[in-house]
């Protein structure tokens, strides 16, 4: 599939949806299971990258913004065992991304992490990629 520059706002809002649904489980459920916390939260950041993955590259900027930290962050759990890796042109610094990971640490997220991950990601997808109905 080509790259995407545009998605509709009935896109955006399917993966707020799920997002809040996964999120609003949890909580119902009040889980206290760090480890467990870990697993469902850091597969859902690559859930998160999903719902947008062809989106293009070019369009994110080159800094850890949210849209380009879901895709670091999927991408080290998916091809790089859970640990933190920058691949490309990105200037990566902890201090300015979401959950303030470094390269090299283990990626971990939690309920919280993932709440604040997801909302800054959607909102720069919807600020750089959604275009208004109407």
């Amino acid at each position: 599939m080509p790259g995407r520059t545009s998605y509709t706002p009935d896109e955006l809002e399917s993966c707020r949806d799920a997002a809040d649904g996964l999120l609003a489980a949890w909580q119902a459920n009040g889980v206290e299971d760090e480890t467990l916390e870990n697993l469902v939260f850091t597969q859902a950041v690559v859930a998160l990258d999903a719902w947008f993955v062809h989106r293009l590259r070019d369009m994110a900027g080159v800094d850890g913004n949210a849209r380009n930290e879901v895709r670091v962050l999927a991408d080290s759990v998916v091809a790089n065992d859970g640990v933190l890796r920058v691949e490309g042109p990105l200037a990566w610094v902890p201090e300015r991304t979401v959950l303030g990971l470094a390269v090299g640490d283990d990626v971990m997220v939690t309920a919280d992490g993932y709440e604040r991950l997801a909302a800054a990601y959607l909102d720069a997808i919807s600020d750089t990629f959604v275009t208004p109905v109407g």
